[in-house]
């Protein structure tokens, strides 16, 4: 996707799109996601093509009105819950990605009957100002701004020059450089004049929080530090700021057409060229650890999976959770392999996974089956007297974390069904999804849960004697319960696995 515009200006390069004729798309699948389908996949696809799938409704408008998601308003509380699929094909020779996102409003308006508005609102930002008397640097030369990787405090991981940067480029940087700390835009209204070379110092968030939690170390220096040292602030505020306001959008698209799949260009099904091979050693930095998938780079019909496990490969084929291949020798989470294969065409995600799949297929001789077992899965269950607050149905469903000094979970108009699909995304280190439901609440809830990032919880809360807990640190297992009443624990549930009946040790070379 590209970068996307402000909301005023991407309206108007759309009005005047439809002023001129803006085409159609030629044929488009438009239909609700497969139940289980949490991460969008896809975008815009080489040859006019669009292949969406998986994505919310508050997604599709954004894509379409080129805005962030954050500058669409209004509209159902489903908005950013339910997801659709949109596969569709452009007349042959529109391919700019401005005219198929035109193409992509046109198609929400008729299938999903949008109706959408420009207007502006209200909205959280962050305001950065500059405390009396600063002074930065002027540039040593003029050109466009620019940034390197500077030098400094040991203690602090970032050390970011900014050379030629105005204050409004900078503001348009920060959110991008320091995403964990800046979840908003951020508003210059600094006053300064001209370009300027400096260098922002900050550790990133993760070491932010442990310093924060040991008094005895170095002290912690944040982005909002990192800005009072350089003379500017930084502030949580509210402006307003240009939107796309939502009146009315359906829940259920129109039906398509008659044969409308059998229309639309298939992707190829497997790689021209493939070569799976055991991995040839790598250069790692010092303390860097190989995942199981390796160093991986996988676009435009590309793959380059360097010193992977083969259960790592598998995961990433069947689109499966490792945990979940059962049956296999030692030796798949052992042995690792390079796989180096290229596609004529550029194709999306899925499909790269389904060539992918095929090549592990053949060259491992490998046969599965699917079943249901026992396996280890964390459950949310309600306790005695659940925490929930009843929601009047009004906010859009949704929740968001705020990275403080502890981490702040913020839910609105959610079910216990999509809070336990959306938890495990945000707290990887204490769970691993799939996270069950078996709270057996059907109401939808507003409510709030704050704990203590793994990495940053007091020696006392890890396991050892050796520090006092303050009493407000929380895993997320105590957060569920003491703040919702609730129970978040490991049990053994039948699933789907992936069996590994027969595989092959040294890979085929075709």
């Amino acid at each position: 996707m590209t970068k996307r515009l402000p909301a005023g200006i991407a309206l108007a390069i759309l009005l005047s799109s439809a002023a001129l004729g803006q085409p159609k798309f030629e044929v488009a699948d438009v239909h609700v996601s497969p139940p289980g389908t949490r991460q969008p996949d896809g975008g815009f696809m080489p040859g006019g093509r669009v292949e969406l799938r998986g994505f919310p409704m508050l997604e599709l408008i954004s894509i379409a009105y080129a805005v962030d998601d954050t500058n669409v308003v209004g509209g159902p509380a489903w908005l950013n819950s339910e997801r659709f699929d949109i596969i569709a094909k452009a007349p042959s020779g529109v391919t700019a990605e401005d005219k198929l996102q035109a193409m992509l409003k046109e198609l929400l308006e008729d299938r999903f009957k949008l109706v959408a508005h420009e207007g502006k609102k209200d909205l959280p930002v962050y305001i950065l100002t500059a405390k009396k008397g600063v002074k930065l640097p002027s540039a040593a030369k003029e050109g466009p701004p620019s940034t390197a990787r500077g030098e400094g405090d040991p203690a602090l991981n970032n050390h970011l020059k900014c050379i030629s940067y105005t204050m409004d480029a900078f503001a348009e940087l920060l959110p991008q450089v320091a995403a964990n700390f800046i979840k908003h835009p951020v508003v210059n209204e600094t006053h300064l004049k001209g370009a300027f070379d400096f260098q922002v110092d900050w550790m990133g968030i993760n070491i932010y929080r442990t310093a924060k939690a040991n008094p005895d170390g170095p002290p912690a220096v944040g982005v909002f530090d990192a800005m009072d040292k350089l003379g500017l602030h930084l502030e949580a505020g509210t402006r307003p700021l240009p939107v796309i306001l939502v009146d009315s959008v359906n829940e259920t698209p129109t039906p398509n057409a008659e044969g409308v799949t059998a229309k639309i260009p298939t992707f190829p099904t497997e790689f021209d060229v493939a070569e799976v091979r055991p991995a040839k050693p790598l250069e790692l930095r010092p303390g860097q650890n190989l995942g199981p998938l390796g160093q991986a780079n996988i676009q435009n019909g590309r793959v380059e999976i360097m010193s992977a496990t083969l259960n790592g490969l598998l995961a990433l084929a069947l689109n499966v959770d490792a945990r979940n291949l059962v049956d296999g020798p030692k030796w798949m989470e052992e042995d690792r392999f390079d796989v180096i294969a290229k596609s004529g065409a550029a194709v999306p995600f899925d499909a790269l996974r389904a060539m992918l799949k095929k090549v592990l297929i053949e060259r491992f001789k490998l046969v599965t089956h699917e079943e249901e077992r026992p396996m280890p899965v964390y459950v949310l269950e309600a306790g005695k007297k659940p925490k929930l607050k009843d929601s009047d149905g009004s906010a859009r469903s949704d929740c968001n974390i705020e990275n403080t000094d502890r981490r702040y979970y913020v839910c609105k108009n959610t079910t216990m069904t999509q809070f336990a699909e959306r938890l495990p995304s945000v707290s990887g280190a204490y769970i691993h999804p799939p996270l069950l439901d078996l709270t057996g609440l059907k109401g939808t809830y507003d409510f709030q849960l704050y704990w203590t990032p793994k990495a940053a919880l007091s020696t006392a809360k890890a396991g050892t004697d050796t520090a006092s807990t303050p009493v407000d640190e929380y895993t997320v297992f105590e957060a569920v319960d003491k703040q919702l009443g609730l129970k978040l624990e490991e049990q053994k549930h039948p699933i789907q696995v992936v069996v590994i009946d027969k595989v092959e040790r040294r890979p085929t070379e075709q």
